[in-house]
């Protein structure tokens, strides 16, 4: 049961779902960008290369004890820096005119990463459910809408979470919860 659970936590690691969200977003739809390539690679490095190579750079420095930041008070300073390159690529982003809802999906990396560490000085909320939650809002309201496969996915991460004993039911839902509604409220209030 645990190999399960660890294979789902690791194919549906906010680091294999973000790039993977911004693939489908750039790539599908009527209108595809002419600097689709170009938003992709922006889009990838601010969002997932630098927050990779900071945590190995800390993780080399003891700064974190593994890659996974598993260690609440460890995740604040990996959060930080997250939300500072998400935000400096939504402001690229901005700047290349790219398209509302890949704009809005970096926004949101940023902003709602930003009250992730917030919480995460006091409480450990589930950065996997969140990872999840909030892309799944862009692809639904990019056209994706395949409601059965998005919430066997999202539960499947959820309980794999709990059953690693990772977070407790409580940290996943709130982590889904919190992404789901935050992304929804800001991509369309904001950016369509």
């Amino acid at each position: 049961m645990t190999r399960a659970a660890s294979l789902i936590s690791l194919v549906l690691h906010p680091m294999m779902v973000t790039p993977a969200t911004f693939g489908l977003l750039i790539y599908t739809g009527s209108s595809i960008p002419e600097n689709s390539h170009l938003l992709f690679i922006i889009a990838f490095f601010f969002s997932t290369i630098l927050a990779i190579a900071t945590v190995y750079y800390m993780k080399q420095k003891g700064i974190v004890s593994n890659m996974d930041v598993s260690i609440r008070e460890e995740r604040v300073q990996p959060l930080v820096f997250g939300s500072i390159y998400c935000g400096l690529g939504f402001l690229l982003l901005k700047y290349l005119d790219a398209p509302a809802l890949i704009q809005g999906l970096m926004f949101c990396y940023a902003f709602n990463t930003a009250i992730v560490w917030f919480i995460t000085r006091k409480w450990k909320i589930s950065i996997h459910a969140i990872g999840l939650s909030g892309p799944l809002v862009a692809l639904w309201l990019h056209g994706f809408h395949l409601p059965i496969f998005m919430g066997i996915a999202l539960v499947l991460l959820c309980v794999s979470r709990v059953i690693l004993k990772v977070h407790t039911p409580a940290q996943v839902i709130a982590g889904a919860g919190m992404a789901m509604g935050l992304a929804y409220v800001q991509l369309t209030l904001l950016f369509l």
